[in-house]
């Protein structure tokens, strides 16, 4: 029985470990969140091109007839005059989003629903001229590199190597065929409660011990939950990874524990009787949380701010697409210092508040303004006031104008620039990685990862100064 069940364990560990090689996926990072951007040479006709990507089943491509075509039109003809450039040219500016910097490709903006069928275009694209994607193949060879030093010194300090290096092939595996920061700081927690299993090794009842320690819990329950943020499949494979570990722990451990040689029962010397016990360690007096093992918890949540640091920075291309690299592509970046800044949400604002409220109000827009047209009807002889227009500057008159443009037929580029935050700033790139492909929510959840290690050696101090007072 206990063969048969070790028989099974081994077939999940090796079917799971299987799965895990075989999801091996390198990165892509690419400019826009929810698009992708297709770049032609601008003598390929725009209507050539669109052709190409309907018949492809491209739908709502994002081009620059289509901002043409949708435009705010002002009540009356006269336009407004404004000292700032910004905003009287804000039609004109909006253009540059469909060039890349020198001029010389015209860009279309496909969203991501339809990234699958952009290969089929792009081949009959590549026929007619130079054409391309800004999406670039990147292998963050931090992660696993950062992943691997934690071992070897987790290694030099655990005082059974060979179950641990047993254990934390999963998780070295892991970091290894999908690599992003977030992978990363979970196998490093993962690697520490390998570390932490490995101590309970020479102990009897290891695995009873080991499966209720709330440090080896969290270190091992805990990574599956930030994987989770990623995507399902993230979730699956991480859950797999913790699994074979237990596993693996399961029948190392309880291999351990039958391993010793059995004594009998009660002997007898003279007129005494003697019942043997067992001189090895008992996993309930055993802690997994020493002075040393302490220590290591400042290692690992130096590790995981590592993986915080350099996923800050553009990584090395593997392999590319295209040669995005090369070009100069309107793209979204934290600040515009020394940069041609391109148009913003904000300017939209400012464009169509006074595109829409021209003909009602001065030109001295603030936020929080209100402009109110009143609208009457004839009651006798009396013309009576009945309901009025209302327009509020800020925050609720751009979602409206957002919302409208969202129901076009034809999209427009501040529908893309919405998808990227409303505090977002554009410019030229030539990087389609590095800072702005970490999001907030990821670096939140990479910062709340560092406070796990920190929060379990605070607690441990707490613990031992507790002990020591009383």
């Amino acid at each position: 029985m206990i063969l048969f069940k070790r028989l099974i364990s081994i077939s999940i560990i090796l079917i799971s470990l299987s799965f895990i090689i075989l999801s091996w996926n390198i990165p892509i990072s690419k400019m826009w969140k929810g698009y992708t951007v297709l770049y032609a040479d601008v003598g390929i006709a725009e209507n050539t091109v669109l052709s190409v990507l309907s018949k492809a089943g491209c739908e709502k491509v994002i081009t620059l007839s289509s901002q043409e075509k949708n435009e705010i039109k002002p009540l009356v003809t006269v336009h407004f005059l404004s000292d700032n450039s910004r905003l009287s040219d804000y039609r004109q500016r909006i253009k540059n989003y469909f060039f890349d910097e020198q001029k010389k490709y015209q860009l279309y903006y496909v969203n991501d629903n339809d990234k699958s069928k952009l290969d089929a275009a792009l081949k009959t694209l590549q026929s007619l001229g130079s054409c391309g994607l800004d999406v670039s193949f990147l292998y963050p060879l931090y992660v696993p590199i950062i992943c691997l030093l934690f071992f070897v010194f987790l290694l030099s300090c655990a005082e059974n190597r060979l179950p641990f290096t047993l254990f934390s092939l999963f998780p070295l595996t892991f970091s290894l065929v999908v690599p992003n920061s977030i992978n990363g700081s979970a196998s490093v927690l993962l690697l520490y409660g390998c570390f932490l299993l490995q101590l309970l090794y020479p102990c009897q009842n290891a695995i009873v011990k080991g499966f209720h320690n709330v440090y080896i819990l969290i270190l091992l329950l805990f990574p599956i939950a930030i994987c989770a943020y990623v995507s399902l499949k993230n979730l699956l494979l991480c859950s797999l990874t913790s699994l074979c570990v237990l596993l693996s722990a399961l029948m190392i451990l309880q291999f351990k524990g039958k391993s010793y040689v059995s004594l009998p029962r009660s002997f007898r010397v003279g007129r005494a009787n003697f019942s043997p016990i067992s001189i090895i360690p008992h996993a309930y007096s055993a802690n997994v949380i020493t002075r040393e093992s302490a220590d290591c918890l400042f290692l690992c949540a130096g590790a995981i701010l590592l993986q915080i640091v350099f996923s800050l920075f553009p990584q090395q291309h593997l392999s590319a697409s295209s040669s995005t690299n090369l070009l100069s592509l309107p793209s979204p970046v934290l600040s515009v210092s020394g940069k041609e800044e391109l148009p913003n949400l904000k300017d939209f604002l400012d464009w169509s508040w006074r595109t829409v409220t021209f003909e009602y109000k001065n030109l001295n827009a603030k936020e929080s303004d209100v402009v109110e047209v009143p609208f009457y009807k004839m009651e006798g002889t009396r013309a009576v006031k009945t309901v009025s227009k209302r327009f509020v500057y800020g925050d609720e008159f751009l979602e409206k104008m957002l919302d409208e443009y969202a129901t076009l037929a034809e999209p427009r580029i501040e529908t893309l620039l919405r998808e990227q935050g409303e505090n977002s700033h554009f410019s030229y790139s030539s990087s389609s990685g590095g800072v702005e492909s970490l999001g907030s929510m990821t670096l939140f959840i990479l910062l709340i990862t560092v406070c796990i290690p920190l929060g379990m050696a605070l607690y441990y101090i707490l613990q031992k100064k507790k002990a020591v007072c009383q």
